[in-house]
């Protein structure tokens, strides 16, 4: 390991990194986050490229003027620039502009040493660059940070995973996270991690995440996901409990000073809350009063951000990985070898994911992340959204049979073995037999079937997205 990263060594547990294009990379994976490598593998085999700077401070520079406009919609109508009217602009992107905004008003942030944990391809750290911070970006996939680094140079790139922070005590002067924390595998381990590596006055934020009522439980994901794309499509995210977020700070007392953002609806009994910005979103700042925080536990159903400043230093024992399975550099060797990736990865597959119930009888994460909605009574039938994917073994197999219609349209139903097409068949709206050789795989490992639409037209709707299965045979 170079010079360079000495001090990004573990000094808990003397962890060291595999260098990935030239990204050095702490840890590896384990078998729970099998789910989000196939997506990761998928998405790896593809063209993909780094971030456009210019754009992206272009966007930032359009979001700043929307957002000091008097007439917001003459200036979504009358600018010459099309991308203000894009449905994205003026409503999730201009939403966690604001809320970045908000956070950061009044900071300095010339000279200031910031983390950004889950920072994907570098995108919301461009005006942290431009604003003179020295910034170290951080995110799990070695595709992510290769791409970030191409990008943004100007940045430093870390691999690595926020439940286990491969940095020392107090080394940031600010630690943020952009709609990131409800990718992370664990809320509460990842706050702590990153108040950790906190300096002492220093400032920790996060917006744009979303969060569900302390009561409710997956199936309330599973409801809200039922007809997300960018879920259905392999986006592995979750809806964050109030208390993961309010519990986990307002155990460090007064060694901290906490604020919440919260999403405030009209009748919500909230006490003292005070908008942001021009209040379209409902964002307020939330007193951290207990009745307050009683009503949040119970009805909390929008966004959260939180603003901590650490007042003192903190003792947080450091989070080092549980024994890992699939080392980052055996990843990335896989990925520079699309022929090869998938089967690799099936091999690494959980055996609790293979050969689950079709069509079954419930949602689990392992299938809504492969694109298969929920299951409907009488269960003979299953949806699946653009691309699904089951997860089979079974030795002697030599064909698979389904049936399968479009829920809307006519079109081309693509069939995949771990990543290989095999099959292809024309499908409507009326059933057809739909039969794939399985004889590119051999032995008993597991392998991966994805059912793809075929591309056919840019403006598709929903359901013109979607196909049906039912009658699946392995012969």
């Amino acid at each position: 390991m170079s010079s360079a990263y000495d001090a990004l060594s573990c000094t808990a547990c003397g962890q060291t990194a595999d260098i990935i294009d030239g990204v050095p990379f702490f840890g590896g994976y384990e078998p729970e986050d099998f789910i989000g490598l196939i997506e990761v593998v998928a998405t790896g085999m593809m063209n993909q490229s780094p971030i456009d700077i210019g754009f992206a401070r272009h966007l930032y520079t359009l979001l700043g003027n929307y957002h000091h406009a008097e007439d917001k919609a003459e200036f979504i109508r009358s600018h010459p620039d099309d991308m203000v009217r894009a449905p994205w602009f003026s409503d999730h992107r201009y939403h966690e502009w604001m809320q970045a905004d908000t956070l950061l008003a009044g900071k300095d942030l010339a000279g200031k040493k910031i983390l950004n944990v889950g920072a994907g391809f570098g995108f919301d750290s461009v005006p942290l660059v431009d604003a003179g911070a020295e910034v170290t970006c951080i995110d799990y996939a070695p595709t992510i940070v290769a791409m970030g680094k191409q990008g943004l140079p100007a940045a430093r790139w870390i691999g690595g995973f926020s439940h286990a922070l491969p940095f020392k005590d107090e080394s940031f002067d600010i630690v943020c996270s952009n709609a990131a924390m409800h990718h992370m595998r664990s809320t509460p381990v990842a706050l702590r991690e990153m108040l950790r590596v906190l300096k002492p006055g220093g400032f920790l934020y996060t917006c744009g995440d979303p969060t569900r009522p302390d009561s409710s439980g997956e199936e309330l994901e599973f409801e809200v996901f039922n007809r997300h794309e960018g879920v259905l499509s392999g986006v592995n995210e979750g809806i964050i409990r109030f208390g993961d977020f309010y519990d986990t700070l307002h155990a460090f007392g007064d060694a901290i000073d906490l604020g919440l953002i919260a999403t405030v609806s009209e009748n919500s009994g909230i006490a003292g809350a005070a908008p942001i910005g021009n209040g379209a979103f409902g964002d307020c700042w939330v007193p951290c009063w207990p009745q307050n925080i009683d009503i949040l536990r119970e009805q909390s159903g929008g966004g959260i951000c939180v603003a901590v400043t650490k007042r003192a230093s903190i003792p947080i024992r450091a989070e080092c990985q549980s024994p890992y399975t699939l080392p980052a550099g055996v990843l990335a060797a896989w990925l520079a070898d699309p022929e090869t990736a998938f089967t690799r990865l099936m091999a690494w597959a959980p055996d609790r994911l293979v050969n689950l119930p079709f069509p079954g009888d419930r949602q689990n994460w392992f299938n809504l992340l492969n694109g298969w909605m929920t299951p409907e009574a009488p269960f003979e039938i299953r949806r699946g959204f653009n691309r699904a994917r089951w997860l089979l073994r079974q030795p002697a197999t030599h064909e698979l049979k389904f049936a399968a219609r479009k829920v809307a349209g006519s079109g081309h139903l693509n069939v995949l073995v771990n990543g290989k097409q095999v099959a292809t068949s024309a499908i409507s709206n009326e059933w057809v037999q739909v039969q794939a050789p399985l004889t590119s795989h051999a032995g008993d490992a597991p392998f991966l079937v994805e059912l793809r639409l075929a591309n056919e037209s840019d403006d598709m709707g929903f359901d013109a997205r979607c196909f049906e299965v039912r009658d699946r045979i392995l012969t």
